[in-house]
């Protein structure tokens, strides 16, 4: 960091000096706008205000039910969204009577079962679904006389399994539907719903992750016998349709579709449209001959999938590594079982991948280094990506010529801070973003990046967010047009003060609830907020 412009430092340290004497530029009031906007554009303000209040971790437990008091709904189901609630703020929460408020709390688990006001419409089923309600509450539900209620509970994954087999009697086809489908439903039971009259419940039958592979098979092969005299389209009427083709073909295609089902049976529907094929081209035990003719497939997406699937042999995948497809040459490079010559020539030429790749992940000791001193950036750029990676390897690639090799390893918490400067020196403005998310950069080299002429909006977004940053850095990235940039310095506790006070107040209010969610905003002024908002 040699040549920090120390000018630029001395006028941008005035420029902040002013800033925290003046409101912000970009929050002066418009002129020429009616009282009534005005008043709106206030009440709007002061609701964010209190929104961000509400989020904000360090909100005391009395200033918590001062809000829970103002009753607004949007800020008490934010409060019910915090985190770690204790039971007198749920039980407070609850007092205040909403439904909607209460439904949702009981749903994830807030209230104790003995708290719940079982006398609400709704609530008994909130229950069950949250998984806080006795097991004879899930049979009082499942004859509730609202078939949505019935219905959820038979699509419930907690449901118990007698629960279930008591649903798949029900008058209404969708409950038995969603019965047949559900896992906790006694295999015993599905060769007896795979001969139900209607494809709705067949097709349940064909998604159950329990169904056999011999009743998959007669389901692949023509929807099951006796045929169907029932289908999506004529369950409710009186007389049934002249063909119910179309019903059996989803039966098919929900039984093709099926982890289990045996390969040899899709031999039919490798032709098949591509939200079908896709459905089983990944699979690990398809015959050569399958993934031969699914490797011609005209769709992208299915040679795509086939290209992915470990289970391809090396020759198809040297094959299909020349596809005109780019995407399908990208899917080879994330084939766990891609030899290491043709992952390595395919990265040379194609997009690089934004997730550490499964052949690197799995590569040896030997590969890596092997891979680590390719004379192809990307493969090694492939290593600096490795989930994890020998401390040898990361001191070699910090001193990577390429650039995306750095991008890579600039951000890896094994990398020592005292090499970051390094990094960002050699390489300049396209490694700062990579260099500010290494979780231990230093103040002073976030503050020199922020300083940077060249920084981008991308940039700034990770030096605002990161916690060594300090409240003079902050100030250069609040002077960024970029509002998601602002929004991240809104939100950092070592944002100063006054600033972040007038952030709260500025008459445009962009800034507002992330400001007042700010967990350094003292208990003082969060109380001033909120005695100024519940007054207007």
């Amino acid at each position: 960091m040699a040549d920090i412009d120390w000018d630029r430092e001395a006028v941008v340290a005035d420029e902040m000096r002013w800033t925290a004497r003046q409101p912000f530029l970009l929050h002066q009031p418009a002129t020429g706008h009616r009282v009534a906007d005005v008043v709106v554009g206030e009440s709007n303000r002061l609701h964010d205000v209190l929104l961000g209040l509400a989020e904000n971790p360090a909100l005391p437990t009395r200033l918590f039910a001062r809000l829970v008091a103002n009753g607004d709904e949007d800020v008490l189901f934010t409060l019910a969204h915090r985190d770690q609630l204790t039971l007198p703020q749920v039980r407070d929460l609850v007092a205040v009577g909403n439904p909607s408020l209460t439904g949702f709390m009981v749903r994830v688990g807030l209230v104790p079962w003995p708290e719940i006001p079982k006398e609400q419409p709704g609530r008994l089923l909130d229950a069950v679904l949250g998984g806080i309600a006795p097991a004879a509450v899930w049979r009082a539900v499942a004859t509730d006389p609202n078939p949505e209620a019935r219905r959820e509970v038979a699509y419930a994954d907690e449901a118990p399994a007698d629960v279930i087999t008591f649903l798949v009697h029900d008058l209404d086809l969708q409950v038995v539907a969603s019965a047949a489908a559900n896992p906790n439903l006694p295999p015993e039971l599905l060769p007896h719903l795979a001969r139900h009259p209607s494809t709705v419940v067949r097709q349940a039958v064909a998604e159950n992750e329990n169904a056999s592979p011999a009743l998959l098979a007669a389901l692949l092969a023509d929807g099951g016998r006796p045929s169907p005299t029932r289908c999506g389209a004529c369950h409710r009427r009186e007389v049934a349709c002249a063909d119910h083709a179309p019903g059996v073909r989803r039966v098919r295609l929900a039984a093709a579709g099926h982890p289990t089902v045996p390969p040899a049976g899709l031999s039919a529907f490798l032709d098949a449209p591509e939200d079908t094929v896709t459905t089983f081209a990944a699979r690990s035990d398809l015959p050569v001959n399958f993934l031969n003719r699914l490797a011609t497939h005209p769709c992208d997406d299915v040679r795509t999938v086939i290209a992915a699937n470990p289970a391809v042999p090396e020759t198809l995948l040297r094959t299909l590594a020349a596809d005109p497809a780019p995407e399908v040459r990208r899917a080879i490079v994330e084939n766990p079982s891609v030899p290491l010559d043709l992952l390595t020539t395919l990265v040379a030429n194609e997009r690089m991948p934004g997730e550490p790749v499964p052949r690197v992940e799995s590569a040896t000791d030997l590969e890596l280094r092997t891979l680590a001193s390719s004379r192809v950036a990307q493969a090694r750029a492939l290593v600096a990506d490795r989930t994890q990676l020998p401390r040898v390897l990361v001191e070699q690639l910090a001193t990577d010529p390429d650039i995306a090799v750095a991008k890579r390893i600039a951000a890896r918490s094994e990398l020592a801070p005292e090499r970051l400067a390094e990094i960002a020196e050699r390489h300049g403005p396209p490694v700062f973003a990579a260099v500010a998310r290494h979780p231990n950069c230093p103040s002073a080299l976030l503050h020199w990046m922020a300083v940077h002429p060249a920084g981008t909006r991308r940039v700034l977004q990770e030096i605002a967010s990161h916690p060594a940053a300090r409240s003079e850095t902050l100030l250069l990235c609040l002077a960024s047009e970029d509002l998601d940039t602002r929004r991240l310095v809104a939100a950092h506790p070592a944002l100063a003060l006054p600033v972040l006070e007038r952030l709260i107040d500025a008459p445009d209010g962009s800034l507002a609830q992330d400001a007042a969610a700010n967990p350094a905003l003292p208990e003082r002024v969060m109380e001033r907020l909120i005695t100024r908002a519940l007054r207007e």
